[in-house]
């Protein structure tokens, strides 16, 4: 049956077409079949202080009320004013915004247009616990080393990656295929990989919430291996992540930029990976992003594990020894080390500035180093380097943004009123470029760089928003802030959430070897979203936002990546906090 109406559909799409002289390309009946009338929202909902909006694509009933329907009583509770109708130049949907920002009351709740109806939400100041938990537990689900049997989840599989891992290539310290004991970490993005890039801003990320919020991530919230021994389990997470780290520093303070085998793993569980596994070469932006997580975690660890706490900043004042006997950025590459695995360095696909100088993360370095230490040649080292650095969306790409705010919000050391000044410009700057994005976009996205990972550029962009209301007191930035937010939730074309478990229409078919090949479900894993390279073959081409598919095949936009995640727990605390 569902054939046959697709045929009829296909074929009434194709006289559509004929009648209006159209070529009947496959892109444009695709186009057609699209054109359906849906009401999309954030699907987890929104806090009674927020602003509150859903979108009404493709109204095919212009005169029809809009009910805002209690879910649980089934009556009306508001019927919605609609905004004026604009049309998306890159999508070709006709929006309309519908606003109902007025009701603060809990409950659960849903829009409804005659027989149409949007997903289900939720108005509350709790709403957001259950997510947060989530997406924090996919960490433990991700870890390599051990024996995961998770109860909550069903995930389990035995120990893997127990060789982890031999020196890919000769060096000062070692011959290849010396072995280094580099067990523990988490798996990242489509593969089994682990990564010092995204590691380390994961955690920084995770760790700058925890200073400010410690009362938000309580011993026993994640029910994981740890819980109940009365830490944080958010700091025994990231500790699993940075013991891992400082396996991959040299003695001479050099970090190994990141740890895979030869081969990408298909269909198979981690631990039916058994292929050899490398460290690759050593590379300076990695050994200063190392430095400055080490130093945000000496400050975090210190009243709860002082052993530990020395540990990383000894690691971190190590990996700074050595960035000053490289004055210039240096990685060690070699043909063939990405056959397995990403390169995580400047290429044909990240072409940002920000890659061709290590100067951002030498700058996260001294500001993270000069809070846990008070010594002044860090802060000198700042002062003289800031200029030289841009305030672009936070990541591995580019770390200024997080440098610039812990400067702010640090209170162990004395801060430059100059510095301050330029630093809230820059983000002022920054806050006002992305704002105009949003104003322009009918979807109201932070992002028109639709690359690898967009989503989480999506997702940083919102975090910038939310410094400069924190600034400015400008509402403007707040309502563009929740909209990020909203949009990830699933207020966008495809009416879909872009984490696994989360929400009434989540995103279903990962690119996650586990996943494919065991059949299991990981719930809070991120996707990249939409990427108009799309050099997988199956997601649409340079089509922008939508440049993207729910589909397992799909790796440039439905693979998970751990710093996505990271983002969006940040973009949630945030929002929270206000």
């Amino acid at each position: 049956m569902a054939n046959y109406r697709f045929r009829i559909l296909f074929l009434a799409a194709t006289l559509i077409v004929m009648i209006l002289g159209i070529s009947a390309l496959d892109s444009d009946i695709e186009t057609l079949l699209k054109i359906r009338t849906k009401i999309v929202v954030n699907q987890v909902g929104y806090l009674p202080q927020w602003q509150k909006t859903a979108l009404l694509i493709n109204n095919s009933a212009p005169t029809a009320q809009i009910k805002l329907i209690n879910s649980t009583t089934k009556k009306s509770v508001a019927t919605l004013t609609t905004s004026s109708e604009i049309k998306d130049q890159e999508t070709g949907d006709r929006l309309t915004e519908l606003d109902f920002s007025e009701l603060t009351e809990p409950g659960k709740y849903y829009l409804k247009q005659g027989k149409l109806k949007s997903p289900p939400f939720k108005i509350g100041n709790d709403i957001y616990q259950q997510p947060l938990i989530t997406l924090l537990r996919s960490f433990y689900l991700q870890r390599c080393g051990i024996e995961i049997d998770d109860p909550i989840t069903g995930v389990s599989h035995p120990p893997c990656h127990l060789k982890d891992g031999a020196i890919a290539h000769q060096d000062q310290n070692f011959q290849a295929g010396d072995t280094v004991a580099a067990v523990g970490g988490w798996h990242n993005g489509g593969g089994y990989s682990k990564y010092v890039a995204t590691t380390t801003v994961s955690i920084a990320r995770l760790l700058t919430l925890y200073q400010q919020q410690p009362d938000l991530f309580p011993d026993g919230q994640l029910s994981i291996p740890e819980s109940g021994n009365g830490v944080s389990d958010l700091l025994d997470e990231m500790q699993f992540g940075l013991d891992w780290l400082l396996k991959m520093q040299r003695a001479d303070g050099a970090v190994y930029r990141k740890l895979a085998g030869q081969k990408w793993p298909i269909a198979i569980a981690p631990n039916e990976d058994t292929q050899l596994r490398y460290l690759y070469g050593i590379s300076t932006p990695e050994t200063a992003k190392f430095a400055a997580v080490m130093a945000i975690a000496s400050r975090t660890y210190q009243s709860i594990n002082p052993t530990q706490a020395a540990k990383y900043l000894k690691g971190a004042e190590l990996a700074w020894q050595y960035l000053q006997t490289q004055p210039e950025m240096k990685v060690d590459w070699v043909e063939g080390d990405d056959n397995g695995s990403d390169s995580y360095l400047a290429s044909e696909l990240n072409t940002e500035a920000s890659l061709q100088t290590d100067i951002d993360d030498r700058l996260w370095a001294a500001v993270e180093l000069y809070i846990a230490s008070g010594k002044l040649d860090y802060a000198d080292y700042f002062a003289a380097n800031l200029e030289q650095t841009e305030y672009t969306s936070f990541s591995w790409k580019n770390s200024v943004p997080l440098a610039l705010m812990d400067y702010l919000q640090q209170d162990e050391q004395p801060t430059s009123e100059e510095l301050i000044a330029k630093i809230r410009t820059k983000i002022q700057q920054r806050a006002d470029l992305v704002l105009a994005k949003v104003q322009t976009s009918a979807y109201q996205i932070a992002n028109d760089n639709f690359i690898w990972n967009s989503n989480r550029m999506t997702i940083e962009e919102g975090i910038t928003l939310i410094h400069a209301y924190q600034l400015t007191q400008n509402q403007d930035y707040l309502t563009a802030a929740i909209n990020q937010l909203n949009y990830i939730l699933g207020r966008n074309h495809f009416n879909q959430t872009f984490i696994t478990g989360i929400g009434s229409n989540p995103v279903q078919q990962i690119n996650h070897p586990f996943i494919i090949g065991k059949k299991v479900s990981i719930p809070g894993l991120t996707v990249g979203g939409p990427n108009a390279n799309a050099t997988d073959g199956f997601a649409p081409k340079n089509k922008g936002q939508l440049s993207y598919i729910d589909d397992k095949r799909s790796y440039t936009t439905n693979q998970y990546a751990i710093d996505n995640n990271a983002s969006l727990i940040s973009l949630l605390v945030n929002l929270n906090r206000i």
